[in-house]
């Protein structure tokens, strides 16, 4: 009995890492589409019930991010690296909490309206999001990360659009805009949801990472 329980322990806990990874990326995948409607919205009190909805979603990434690392503190041996994993479950919860912090920016400053760019960078974020799904749906095992370096590629490219989106849309903001007031607030929203793609790009990295060490 105490070595089943001691082999339990040493075995990888595949079913428990992969399906809180699942709920991770579906919860990411939630955040963007909410992020999505946000950025399209123009009545201030619909839009209070997106943010709700996204602090909501952001609380529950934290909740599954105190699973995984629960869950990683209490296994000896792991699915794939230890530090991979540790990183994955950090820049996951990272892109949730800059969608957060999109939308307690726009909460606070209630524009009016919102530039296109604006909701061109969300959909690049669901979309890099999507990807992750679609990633973290698939695996099963560190090998299978192999058959996804392209989806890495895709979501790299989202990023690399989004950078020039940001750079070409502040030009345009610190050139045009004649507020001051207007100029922060949006400069503000706009770095947020930045950050935001960025981490989806940080997890594709993580991706990447265990495709080098599998191969």
């Amino acid at each position: 009995m105490i070595l089943d329980k001691i082999f339990g322990f040493l075995v990888p806990k595949d079913r428990k890492f992969f399906p809180l990874f699942n709920e991770a990326a579906d919860n990411l995948v939630l955040a963007s589409e909410l992020l999505i409607k946000l950025m399209g919205e123009n009545d201030l009190t619909q839009r209070e019930v997106y943010i709700k909805e996204i602090k909501d979603a952001e609380h529950q990434g934290d909740d599954i991010t105190h699973k995984l690392l629960v869950q990683l503190n209490g296994t000896f041996i792991t699915p794939f690296d230890r530090e991979d994993i540790h990183q994955l479950i950090s820049t996951m919860d990272d892109v949730v909490d800059y969608i957060h912090t999109a939308s307690t920016r726009v909460h606070f400053y209630k524009l009016p309206t919102f530039p296109e760019e604006f909701v061109k960078i969300a959909n690049y974020i669901l979309a890099a999001n999507k990807e992750i799904q679609l990633v973290l749906r698939s695996v099963k095992s560190a090998s299978d990360f192999l058959e996804f370096a392209e989806s890495c590629a895709t979501i790299s490219t989202y990023e690399s659009e989004v950078d020039y989106l940001y750079q070409e849309y502040l030009s345009e903001l610190f050139e045009k805009e004649t507020n001051a007031i207007n100029l922060i607030k949006k400069r503000d929203i706009l770095a947020s949801l930045e950050k935001a793609i960025d981490k989806c790009d940080d997890v594709a990295n993580v991706f990447s990472s265990i495709i080098v060490k599998v191969s």
